[in-house]
């Protein structure tokens, strides 16, 4: 496991699109204590303070095309596989990129890639979570995010980090003999199949139902009497 540890940076995403261009190891990891311009999905702020377990990891898949759209199912499975052991509590996906606990989000994952035409060159995966940042910190935000911290059975962040890494490692490796076995992980642990939810876009949020996610990562959904079908990320779920 080799890590590129910074104390504080702007994005752990930026330095590895850096450093995948200049073809470092595949599994590269760049590590910050904080970030000062942590982003999640649209661009959006993501809040890294001390105490945040931020970084990036760096992939060079071999997936065929049409396997590409499961990196995020099996991104998602492998990090709360490998966090779950080191706590008290479980904890579930909200799709498209989100990891929850009572309906708060504790952590976030971000994936960005880079093709030459159809060819794709490195995958980086961001991954932030919310690991031993005072529970206070998130009182009185506009947002719905809690800590980790009084539920964490180990509170060294290498030793869960290499945790996280190691089953990430593993999955990916296994990947696409172990796709029926993730994908049926997944579905285990989002918990909003067969609720209502809101859809949230850039422009407008609704009410609908949500029926399944397929394979292809998307979200299959109950709208204003009809089924429709999103592509992964295009939209957000609302509780």
């Amino acid at each position: 496991m080799i890590i590129f540890y910074y104390r504080e940076v702007n994005s752990t995403m930026d330095i590895a699109h850096n450093l995948a261009e200049r073809k470092v190891p595949e599994g590269s990891i760049i590590l910050a204590d904080i970030q000062r311009e942590g982003r999640g999905r649209k661009g959006r702020k993501w809040f890294s303070p001390e105490g945040g377990l931020w970084f990036t990891l760096i992939l060079y898949p071999k997936f065929r095309k049409e396997d590409i759209n499961f990196l995020p199912i099996l991104i998602g499975v492998s990090v709360i596989q490998g966090l779950e052991p080191f706590l008290s509590v479980p904890i579930n996906l909200k799709w498209p990129n989100d990891l929850e606990l009572n309906g708060k989000k504790i952590g976030g994952i971000l994936i960005e890639s880079r093709w030459n035409n159809d060819i794709l060159r490195y995958v980086n995966v961001g991954i932030g979570i919310n690991l031993m940042i005072s529970p206070k910190f998130f009182e009185n935000k506009d947002f719905k995010a809690t800590s980790l911290l009084p539920y964490l059975k180990e509170k060294n962040k290498f030793v869960i980090l290499e945790g996280l890494y190691k089953k990430i490692i593993e999955n990916y490796k296994n990947f696409p003999n172990n796709k029926e076995i993730i994908y049926n992980y997944y579905l285990k642990k989002f918990p909003y199949i067969g609720k209502e939810v809101f859809l949230s876009s850039d422009s407008s949020q609704k009410t609908v139902k949500i029926v399944n996610i397929l394979r292809d990562g998307s979200l299959l959904v109950e709208e204003d009497g009809k089924i429709k079908n999103y592509s992964w990320g295009v939209i957000s779920v609302r509780p």
